[in-house]
């Protein structure tokens, strides 16, 4: 997707924030492409919404974004990507909470690679400290990780 697309896909609260902090919106936008990249890699297609992949996503972009700019301008600017009219409120309780793990990570970790940070995101996500949506059609939250054991866990144990 070209520049221009993706500028008018953004919210008003995102362009204004690209307004007054165009670096950090250069950077955002490269971490975000980062860490779709990336949890496409550890995670099936069906978890990129509302799933393990899509918490894992969140945990990545922001850790990143708080890395690279500081968890003031990253938290800034993850919620305003997530103050949209029609965002439903467990996705954006989910997204919200996933991107706090995230720019925790980020902040512990001045100067690490992006690999190193994809591995403190999937050990968060291993640990259950990362949230998804429950199942299809549900707006419960349960810890990622707990859903996929339960996928895989046998019957009886």
């Amino acid at each position: 997707m070209d520049l221009e697309a993706k500028y008018q896909r953004l919210n008003q609260a995102e362009k204004d924030f690209l307004f007054w902090h165009p670096l950090a919106a250069i950077d955002f936008n490269s971490n975000a492409t980062t860490a779709l990249e990336e949890a496409k890699k550890r995670f099936s297609a069906a978890s990129q919404h509302n799933g393990s992949g899509d918490a894992f996503r969140h945990c990545f972009w922001s850790a990143m974004n708080a890395r690279d700019q500081g968890v003031d301008l990253a938290k800034k600017f993850g919620d305003a990507h997530e103050d949209w009219i029609g965002n439903p409120v467990a996705e954006k309780t989910m997204d919200l909470y996933n991107n706090s793990v995230g720019y925790e990570i980020g902040r512990i970790s001045p100067g690490a690679s992006d690999r190193h940070v994809a591995v403190l995101c999937a050990q968060a996500w291993a640990n259950n400290r990362l949230v998804q949506i429950s199942g299809k059609g549900s707006s419960d939250l349960t810890y990622s990780n707990s859903y996929e054991k339960m996928l895989y866990e046998p019957v009886g144990s």
